[in-house]
């Protein structure tokens, strides 16, 4: 599954984040009707594409997939999904493209958000559909079995904290591709400059021999050829300055990884508080 850059949206609300709690129920249905949740015959190609809010029918609230991995010798998923305007409960459901029910276990819901865990989940499972349901209103969201992401073991943690950095470290690691692949153009644009000028220069080296005609078409071609070389450079430029805003991003998101460890380990280092009446207990039992 392809992986979107999450902006964190929720970093600004670091305290709320690891503060409040969310409620949410636990549960799986046996759904008879294919077409509820796999509507107009869906291909299995189709799904929910990761960073997008979807709205939930007609309420104010919105649901985006963060994350959805797959681990086939847990024959497990990992689903992660931030909700925006939940004022309610919320339940979850989900079958298989045989529409068979996958049970559905809420590991956290916090802050808005969900982290959920399927199980059951065979390697040939084609296509999963997650049932969000609130205030009476569902929103299906989607994967399948060439879209998913396919780890070695799903992570669960306590706390949000977790997450937050595993969703950092991703992002840093979707900004290293980019910026690789963007690398990669800008060697594959050399090699096609370089192309043109052998062409340039082995044409103007036959250029004296050639009849009046060939001169005038091997000329043409030479113009030709150095507009493909602006062309090249102006995507080598525009490449240029993408992998400097992908790196100035990546190390935002470094920082910010960085800045979230330290306050997870300050936070783990903290010593624990000690009441009055306990400091007065422990002095009276030295007393004696």
């Amino acid at each position: 599954m392809s992986y979107k850059v999450v902006r964190l949206a929720h970093a600004g609300k670091r305290n709320r984040y690891l503060a409040a709690t969310g409620i949410a129920f636990i549960g799986y249905v046996l759904f008879l009707s294919s077409a509820l949740w796999f509507p107009g015959q869906k291909k299995s190609m189709e799904y929910t594409p990761l960073g997008i809010q979807q709205e939930i029918g007609e309420t104010t609230c919105m649901v985006s997939v963060v994350y959805w991995a797959y681990a086939p010798e847990q024959e497990a998923m990992l689903v992660e999904l931030d909700l925006d305007g939940i004022r309610s409960e919320v339940t979850f459901y989900a079958v298989d493209k045989a529409r068979d029910p996958i049970p559905v276990e809420v590991k956290l819901a916090q802050s808005g958000t969900y982290v959920l865990k399927l199980s059951s989940v065979p390697e040939d499972f084609q296509a999963i559909s997650l049932r969000v349901m609130v205030e009476g209103q569902t929103r299906r969201l989607y994967t399948n079995i060439d879209q998913v992401e396919q780890v070695n073991r799903l992570h669960f943690y306590p706390d949000l904290t977790g997450y937050y950095q595993a969703r950092i470290q991703r992002n840093i690691e979707v900004l290293e591709q980019e910026i690789a692949a963007e690398k990669a153009q800008i060697q594959e644009l050399d090699e096609q400059i370089a192309a043109y000028q052998v062409q340039i220069t082995q044409t103007s080296e036959r250029m004296p021999y050639l009849s009046r005609q060939q001169r005038t078409d091997a000329e043409n071609s030479i113009e030709t050829w150095k507009k493909e070389i602006a062309e090249c450079q102006e995507k080598q430029q525009a490449a240029t300055e993408q992998i400097t805003e992908l790196v100035d991003e990546q190390e935002k998101q470094k920082q910010l990884l960085e800045s979230s460890e330290l306050e997870d380990f300050e936070r783990q280092s903290e010593p624990a508080s000690v009441s009055e009446s306990d400091t007065k207990e422990q002095e009276s039992e030295e007393t004696k």
